[in-house]
Parts: structure tokens; sequence; C-alpha cells
């Protein structure tokens, strides 16, 4: 029998707050308010208390709008508000720049009567890209001229990746074919002159595959010029808006930062909150500009600045090691912000320096068994961080080695890198390299993530002592080669599978698989 049960709510409880936050919260201005803050002084604190206040003043809750810079911001930042509102309304109370663009689009076509508009994925873009490159390298169709120093990579998938960076940066600054190309003679960059022939082409190809579809980075402009240029649109979108408010404004991109100047003339009455740190901006290879916040904020009009005084969460010696960092970088307006009072006296920091990876992933490992086993700290109460998707892959399968339960944030993760889909995808690239006869190994990498993904099924005991037998037999041989690259190199030997016993089993499970996949 299956008992379905509401999920526990967690107790909304109003927080306390400093002064400067109060005065945020009580601000009614139709201006423009900035508020800057270091990390943990509040800020999205403030934003969720902002709109309860104006609620309780007597707002619909769908005349406030909250703009995050992420998916996982927005839902973050709707869960709190919703709990704190106490309430229901007929939008979300919070979304991020592109789906509110996106709804402005569609609320267009619908008083248009045209066909509701269509995201371009990712990879719909990325095939679209892949099949121009392949009609220009066969000379099925005429291509742009590339420099020769990128010739050979232009099959690839992360030079697929790089153009359509450079493609969806140059859309979302306003800027056209003709302008990427005039900007590339300029520079002397020739890669951007063969990109700009390629932008034309692309954009004829996805309007007649895809009409009505839209880049993601065609989004915020395209809102904004639909609201600039239609008086009817921008009164059914905007005309009960009363309050936008802006969390990590410092991640704004200038396509972001137009359809904010649009609102603020489509709807005056409208105040405007923007909350940021121009030190902490992480989307800046997406087209963020801390310098929007820091230096251009004031193009939405004329409003005071506060700053945010203390750190609700860093101790003493936390925040002076913190400020001894964001003191390397460099400075965008004032450092006002930087100065900061801590939450608590003490805490504590510590620093080592070790000689490898593997040494690093044995250290961490250890340091968070004892923390969980000695001093009580639940797993989920610790976090890594790590630098790079290939470190962070490399640390994962070292932690799970070692007995710690990992989690990683899959919702930021592109589907290939799931670690669901990555080791299917890295084992069929192994088959096909085999079978193509590119190579006659398997990576390194490549073997230890299969063996340890659902297709290998792998626990860290089997593993571990799978490791030692293969290693103990290499020693015995006179070899000096290490565990890893044994590993791989089973994997390829059938023969050798029965003789290593139970641990072997998920050898032999891979070892099954990419032979059926050489053959087919």
């Amino acid at each position: 029998m299956l008992t379905l049960r509401r999920a526990a709510t967690a107790e909304v409880v109003e927080p306390a707050l400093d002064a400067v936050q109060q005065t945020v919260v009580d601000w009614r201005g139709s201006g423009v308010l900035r508020v800057l803050g270091a990390p943990g002084t509040g800020k999205t604190t403030v934003a969720v208390e902002l709109v309860a206040a104006q609620v309780a003043d007597g707002l619909r809750p769908e005349q406030c709008l909250v703009l995050a810079a992420s998916r996982r911001g927005a839902a973050r930042l709707r869960d709190r508000v919703t709990a704190r509102v106490g309430g229901t309304s007929t939008e979300p109370l919070a979304r991020t720049f592109p789906s509110f663009g996106f709804g402005v689009l569609r609320a267009a076509a619908a008083l248009a009567g045209d066909e509701a508009p269509r995201l371009l994925s990712g990879p719909e873009q990325d095939v679209v890209l892949r099949e121009l490159l392949a009609g220009h390298a066969s000379g099925e169709t005429p291509g742009p001229r590339w420099p020769e120093r990128v010739r050979l990579a232009l099959p690839t998938r992360a030079f697929r990746a790089e153009l359509r960076d450079l493609l969806m940066r140059a859309v979302e600054l306003g800027l056209g074919a003709d302008d990427l190309e005039r900007l590339g003679h300029e520079h002397d960059r020739e890669e951007w002159v063969a990109g700009a022939d390629l932008l034309r082409e692309y954009d004829e190809v996805t309007a007649l595959l895809t009409p009505g579809g839209f880049d993601p980075a065609q989004i915020l402009g395209a809102a904004a010029g639909a609201l600039d240029g239609d008086p009817a649109l921008a009164d059914a979108v905007t005309s009960a808006l009363r309050l936008v408010v802006v969390d990590d404004a410092q991640e704004m991109t200038p396509a972001a930062l137009r359809l904010l100047d649009v609102l603020r003339r489509v709807a005056p009455a409208a105040g405007t909150v923007l909350l940021g740190d121009p030190d902490s901006a992480t989307q800046t290879f997406r087209g963020g500009d801390p310098a929007l916040l820091a230096r251009e904020w004031a193009v939405l009009g004329d409003g005071p600045t506060l700053v945010l005084p203390r750190s609700h969460r860093l101790p003493e010696r936390l925040l002076h090691v913190t400020g001894a960092v964001a003191g390397h970088v460099g400075v965008l307006g004032d450092v006002s912000h930087r100065r900061t009072e801590p939450a608590a006296p003490g805490g504590d920091v510590e620093v080592h320096l070790l000689r490898s990876a593997s040494q690093e992933a044995g250290f961490v490992a250890a340091r968070l068994r004892a923390a969980h086993l000695l001093d009580g700290v639940s797993w989920a109460d610790m976090a890594v961080v790590v630098r790079g998707q290939a470190r962070s892959a490399a640390l994962r399968r070292a932690l799970q080695s070692a007995g710690v339960p990992v989690s990683a944030a899959e919702a930021e993760l592109p589907v290939r890198d799931e670690p669901a889909v990555r080791p299917l995808l890295s084992l069929l690239q192994v088959v096909i390299d085999l079978g193509l006869r590119r190579t006659q190994d398997v990576p390194v990498d490549t073997a230890l993530d299969v063996l340890v993904s659902p297709l290998g099924a792998a626990d860290p005991v089997e593993l571990r002592r799978l490791r030692r037998a293969l290693r103990r037999d290499e020693l015995d041989a006179g070899g000096s080669r290490t565990s890893d690259e044994l590993l791989a190199e089973v994997l390829l030997r059938p023969a050798v599978h029965d003789r290593l016993g139970i641990e072997g089993r998920s050898v032999q499970r891979v070892g099954r698989m990419i032979r059926a996949g050489v053959a087919a």
C-alpha cells in the first residue's frame, strides 16, 4: 500500500535585519536603488524581505518581479519568497532574465495571433553548426576561410562550443554579422571574420528550419525590442508592475541591462532594486559584466547606493582570509562593500600544500571521514569546492573509493556530463576508436569512470581488491605500471578476466560491452 504525505515545510522565521537592511526593506521609491554587499551580508535575504514587506503593504505578489542570474538561484528565491509571502500568485515570484524575456515574446505572439515562440536548445544549435562545418569541409557548400591554426579543430565538439559562444555573445551584444566582421578586421582576428560569415549562414538556416525559434542569446534583445516598439504589449505585460528586484545583479549582461532600461521607460511607476557584489561575478563567460552594476547602472536613472556593512555568515578569521583574496581583485567601482564586520569572533582556516592530485584527494577524503566519524558532522553539511570539471571527476572517484558519499551539482551540468550519461558516451567513443583502429588502448580516465559507473557497477571494496591483485601480478612480473594503467589494459584482455575471480566482475562486464560494440 502506497501512502502519499505532504512534504514537511520549513518553519518561516522573520530574520533580524541590521539598520541598512531595514532601510532597503522600507524603501518605496519609483527610481533605482543599488545595494552592494560582500558575500554573506544578506543581499538575498533583503530581496525576499523587500518583496514580503511590499506585499504586506498591499501589493499583489504578481506586481513584484524578482529576477535572478540562474535557474537554480531563481528556484531558491521562488521558494523563499513564496514561503515568506504565504500566498499564491498568477505569475512565478522569481524568474531568470531569459525566462521573463521569453514570457514577453510569448505574450507578443499571443497578441499578434502568431504561433508561440520556441527556444532553440544547445544541442540543436550544435547540430546546425556541425552540419554547416561538415558541409564546408566536404566541399558541398562554400565556407568561410578559417585561419590555418584552427583548421584541425573544426570537426571537434570543443571548437563548436567555442564558436557557438562567439556567435551568441555577438548576438547578445546586438552585433550582426557585418559588425563582427568589421571588429575582426579592426583587431586582426581572422577567426571573428570567418565566424561572421558562418553567422550569416547560421541565421539563414535556423530561420528556415525553425521559424519562430529563438537562440538563448536572442531572447533578451528581442524582448526589449518588442516592449519598446509595441505600446499594447508593454501595457499588457507591465501595467501592473510596481517593483523589480534583481538579485546577483553583477551577473547582468548588456542585453539584460537594456531590457531593464526598457522596463524602466514603459513602467515608470515601478521601483527597481539592484543587489549584488561586483567582486563575485561567475557568469562572465556567458556575457555577464560586473561593470554594469559598478558603473553603468546609472543609465536606469538616478538613485542612491547603500552598502551592507555586516557579514552574517563569516567569522572573523575567515573574513580576514576572504578579504585578503578580494584585495587582489581589480576594483570596478569602489571598495566600500569589502569592509564588513564579522558575524562572530574566531573561526578556523587551514592551508595545506600536497605533492600530487592523488595525495590531495586522499587528504580531503581523510578529513571528511574524520569530521563525520569523530566530530559527528553530517555528510550533508560538508562541501568540497574544486576548480574544473576534470578535477571534479577525479576527486569524486577518489571520495567514492574512500567510502565518502558524493552528490555533485548535476543541475548545472549539460546532459552529456551527467553521471549516468558521461560513461556511456565515453564507452561509445572508445568502441568507435577501437573499431576504426584509431587506437589500441582504453584511456585510463575513461576506464576508471566506466568501472565505477552503473555500467561497470564496481563498488569501492571490489575496485580496491582488483587494484591490489593486478598490482601484485605486475610486481611479480617485474613491471612498474600503476594500478590505474593496469585497470585500463585488462579491459581488453578477456583471457585474464576469468583468473580475476569475483573481484573481476566489473571488468568482465565492461570488457563484454567493448567487444560487442567493436563487433557491431
